[in-house]
């Protein structure tokens, strides 16, 4: 196990985007596949659904999170993994990336999707169960990503973030598809 995460560290060190997008497409692909499978308890897997969690997770999950975290807050905060420093990324990530990208754009994307294509009520209706359940889908979003956030800004080392925030955001995934299934 431990070559494994040194090659996973040695090639994210080269290749940083394109393992991020890899890492996360994957992800995406599994944590669809679990969802389909043993949370909705599906006997066939909706290949169309898979391909777009596996895109949406390398291009957000993968790219995107790695310009932001390894490249951006790099930039806007340093490299140092002081607790200080970790605390100031993090605030900043809660106070802007998250309230602006995840809850103004990601969830109810998500939400919208999930009842045009699976409770087939249509996008508004899902728009409208977002906005009864934002303020719970916000309060486990930052119950998980703040303190997974200090750990991936203390002690995860650079190459192996995005798969760390790979690892937690399957088991997030699969929390709010538990989560959002539920009437």
């Amino acid at each position: 196990m431990a070559r494994l995460v040194a090659a996973y560290a040695e090639l994210s060190t080269r290749r940083p985007y394109s393992v991020a997008f890899a890492s996360c497409t994957f992800k995406g692909m599994l944590a669809d596949a679990f969802s389909q499978r043993v949370v909705e308890g599906r006997s066939e897997q909706d290949w169309k659904r898979t391909g777009v969690f596996a895109f949406y997770g390398g291009w957000y999950c993968g790219w995107f999170q790695h310009a932001l975290y390894n490249v951006g807050y790099a930039s806007l905060f340093g490299v140092e993994t002081t607790l200080y420093n970790a605390a100031r990324k993090v605030a900043f990530d809660s106070a802007f990336h998250i309230p602006l990208v995840c809850f103004r754009v990601c969830f109810p994307v998500y939400y919208a999707y999930k009842h045009v294509l699976y409770d087939g009520d249509g996008w508004r209706a899902g728009l409208e169960r977002y906005k009864g359940e934002a303020a719970d889908m916000c309060r486990r979003y930052y119950t998980v990503w703040v303190p997974a956030n200090m750990l991936v800004f203390t002690v995860v080392p650079v190459p192996l973030r995005i798969g760390f925030i790979a690892t937690t955001s399957f088991g997030w995934l699969t929390a709010a598809s538990f989560f959002t299934h539920q009437h």
